[in-house]
């Protein structure tokens, strides 16, 4: 749908990527205004899994739509499942999941505000070279979504990772989203797509009719628990998906963390008289066809499909021979009245679907016959079986009859990484997480973190775990020490109960040991405030300097100081104010050059979440109504800015 350029930016001194619009789709009805409305919406996104678009506009000179956006500087999923596909090796577990939550998560956000991305695929998820996860192309499929699509043939989504309904031309809404996210989940557990094809007709047709092959066949490790989350997000039915990308994330953790995930039964639809005009042969009125929703589901497939080829053909080169039996009106009826099929007969494909059995491919046909064979075969599996008489059963407790009935979750919602990255041997260092009670029911008393596998580090300060409502938002930190020796170490930690029950995912501590750059005592900046500075004026704080750089010049350090504000304590961020992007002090080493950033200094007592529309600036001073203040600098170092 369009080409994207890498740009550089002189006025903000940063690089920004540049996406253009195919030309060919402002030829459309009412384009300019979906699309100024739809990149309106997307500028108003501030999440750290979603791509910032700064701007957007159109060049009368080119006829050209484009959009301005955060230039990320990383591949793509796409190009991380090539590789390892090429490598032969599998995807681990940890990084798949992270990655699907952070879509999740994205999606979330987005569908919460009313806005559906409809292209969830690998080409769009982008990973940075610090581990972040971001999704790209919100609104480009809505700024194409017409009821006539132009020439071009092209089709909202893509056929590998699209959702059924979309399959069968239906616009389609948060839980195709979620379909397509439950594609990619599959193949990066698995190595494979679910369904494959030579054609994309043919894939749209499996995502229809096919039914799903288990991820454990292809991945025998892979855990129940995530095989059965993956089941639910890829039902064809979008009633018996995930309803919201929150609950598809939720069930994944709890998955990953090794609790038994349960994909709940839905009743199978039942048969209903569905009504058609169509005139029987040598007679004037109309007649009533009776078919049932799943022959229903496949005429209508067929017919989105036979206008898909033939847009498809059209497209290239396709023979003016076939043109006239396409658009011109068939002498003989679209249906004929015939009886529904039984369980046990095969139905005449060519005379049910008429005219259609010689414009449609064979393999259409014989994808067809295959479904219906599927049909009978889950018809006798849904028999049901005689169940045991039931026992008599003692009284309940009802306090383990409470406890039963509640659901005891965690989402981590922040977790920012070790800071600083590069620690000291025996250095003391804090771990953050952010975390909500997504469970039914408050937290109970007792909660500990504790260790669970991986590398064992020393508590210097035992955490104080919180009882949390549901809904509630905490920090949850620990306190350790650096190992002695060089090398990078992950220790896995778990929020338990006094009973020992895990609550949550696991919670991942990594950092690496090494030897840490000692800047010259000649480069250290003069320091702008005491230890403990007393709050005077409004807050400030120094423009940040490159105080020192390694002799390749790739690396360095970033600092300055503070001062004033309406208390004695400041927060430091990076990039905007929120709980991943917290420093340790005002300082942060960079390991890039030329560095492009905005560093926040914070006094008094932060509500969250921070407007969006704060420190969007070169620079500034920001006074909450809540009574917390913000300052800014965006700064821009190139490596023959070191310091001598």
């Amino acid at each position: 749908m369009a080409e994207v350029y890498k740009a550089y930016h002189p006025g903000l001194d940063r690089y920004v990527a540049i996406k253009v619009l195919h030309p060919f789709l402002a030829e459309e009805e009412d384009f300019l205004t979906r699309f100024q409305r739809e990149a309106r919406s997307v500028a108003t996104f501030r999440h750290p899994n979603i791509v910032q678009v700064y701007d957007f506009d159109f060049d009368p000179e080119t006829h050209s739509y484009y959009m301005v956006m955060e230039f990320v500087d990383g591949p793509n999923l796409k190009t991380r499942l090539r590789e390892l596909g090429e490598a032969g090796e599998l995807m681990p577990l940890e990084e798949a999941v992270h990655i699907a939550l952070s879509v999740a998560d994205a999606l979330d956000y987005a569908h919460r505000h009313g806005m559906v991305h409809r292209d969830i695929k690998p080409a769009n998820i982008m990973l940075t070279s610090n581990g972040q996860v971001i999704l790209s192309d919100f609104g480009i499929a809505r700024m194409v979504n017409t009821t006539t699509l132009t020439a071009s043939g092209a089709m909202v989504g893509t056929p590998a990772y699209m959702a059924p309904e979309q399959g069968l031309g239906k616009v389609g809404d948060k839980r195709s989203d979620i379909y397509s996210l439950g594609v990619v989940l599959y193949q990066m557990v698995t190595g494979k797509l679910p369904f494959d094809a030579d054609t994309p007709l043919g894939i749209v047709l499996k995502h229809i009719n096919a039914p799903l092959t288990p991820p454990t066949l292809l991945n025998p490790a892979l855990p129940p628990g995530i095989e059965a989350v993956i089941t639910r997000a890829l039902a064809k039915d979008p009633d018996q998906r995930y309803q919201s990308a929150a609950d598809f994330a939720a069930d994944l953790r709890r998955a990953l963390a090794g609790e038994p995930i349960t994909v709940p039964s839905f009743e199978p639809p039942s048969s209903s008289e569905i009504a058609f005009p169509v005139e029987q042969q040598g007679r004037g009125r109309p007649s009533r066809l009776h078919l049932g929703r799943r022959w229903l589901t496949g005429i209508a497939a067929v017919l989105v499909l036979a206008l898909g080829t033939f847009a498809v053909l059209a497209g290239t080169g396709m023979t003016k021979e076939w043109w006239p039996a396409l658009a011109s009106p068939s002498p003989t009826p679209l249906f004929t009245a015939t009886a529904p099929p039984t369980a046990t007969s095969t139905p005449d494909l060519t005379s049910t679907y008429g005219f259609l059995s010689t414009q449609v491919s064979a393999g259409v046909i014989a994808a067809l016959a295959t479904r219906d064979a599927l049909s009978t075969q889950e018809a006798a599996a849904r028999t049901p079986t005689p169940s045991p008489t039931p026992t008599a059963t003692p009284t309940p407790d009802l306090t383990a009859t409470y406890v039963a009935g509640c659901t005891f979750d965690m989402a981590v919602i922040g977790d920012p990484p070790v800071y600083p990255r590069i620690l000291a041997s025996g250095q003391p260092f804090t771990k953050r997480w952010t975390v909500k009670n997504t469970g039914t029911c408050p937290w109970p008393e007792g909660l500990s973190l504790v260790y669970a596998s991986g590398d064992a580090l020393e508590i210097v300060t035992t955490p104080d775990v919180q009882s949390l409502s549901p809904g509630e938002v905490a920090e949850l930190r620990i306190t350790l020490r650096a190992p002695t020796e060089y090398g990078s170490y992950t220790g896995v930690w778990r929020l338990q109960t006094s009973a020992g029950r895990t609550i949550g995912a696991d919670l991942r501590v990594t950092c690496r040991v090494d030897v840490t750059p000692t800047p010259s005592p000649t480069l250290q900046p003069t320091p702008t405030q005491t230890a403990t500075p007393t709050p005077s004026g409004p807050l400030w704080m120094s423009v940040p300097v490159l105080a020192w750089c390694d002799a390749s010049k790739s690396s360095g350090r970033i600092e300055w100081g503070v001062g004033g504000g309406i208390a004695g304590s400041y927060r430091y961020f990076y990039s905007r104010v929120a709980p991943e992007y917290e420093l340790a002090g005002p300082y942060r080493s960079i390991f890039s050059l030329p560095h492009v950033e905005t560093y926040l200094t914070v006094s008094g007592t932060i509500v969250w979440p921070v407007p969006a529309d704060c420190c969007l600036d070169d620079y500034g001073r920001y006074v909450s109504p809540n009574g917390y203040e913000i300052v800014w600098y965006k700064i821009w170092y190139s490596a023959d800015q070191c310091p001598k």
